[in-house]
């Protein structure tokens, strides 16, 4: 599993390539921390489409990359999960919680 950063203006987009679940977390939450750290904005944005699915653990991480976010009052979205990551976010109620978009370009434009 890989985790890429790349800008789009002002917001910190993390394009995730894999499964996130236990087994693999801690190559993306490094990632994930350091970038978080580094940015100069308070926006970010974790890109779904290429992970095929994720377990309680991710999820669990997800959560805590939102409260980060919250707890520096910045903005932060899920972008295009597939329908068994969105199925997963749906039964454990955080479809209410996050906001999820289908494009880079409709999330960046929200947040």
């Amino acid at each position: 599993m890989r985790c890429e950063t790349k800008k789009a203006g002002n917001v910190t987009v993390f394009l995730i390539n894999g499964d996130i679940v236990f087994n693999h977390l801690n190559e993306i939450r490094e990632t994930i921390k350091k970038e978080m750290g580094e940015a100069e904005t308070d926006k970010f944005l974790i890109d779904l489409s290429r992970v095929g699915m994720i377990d309680s653990a991710g999820v669990g991480f997800i959560v805590s990359v939102y409260k980060t976010v919250l707890s520096r009052k910045g903005a932060f979205a899920l972008i295009n999960p597939n329908e068994a990551v969105k199925s997963v976010l749906q039964t454990v109620g955080l479809t209410r919680l996050f906001n999820i978009y289908e494009s880079e370009d409709e999330a960046i434009k929200a947040i």
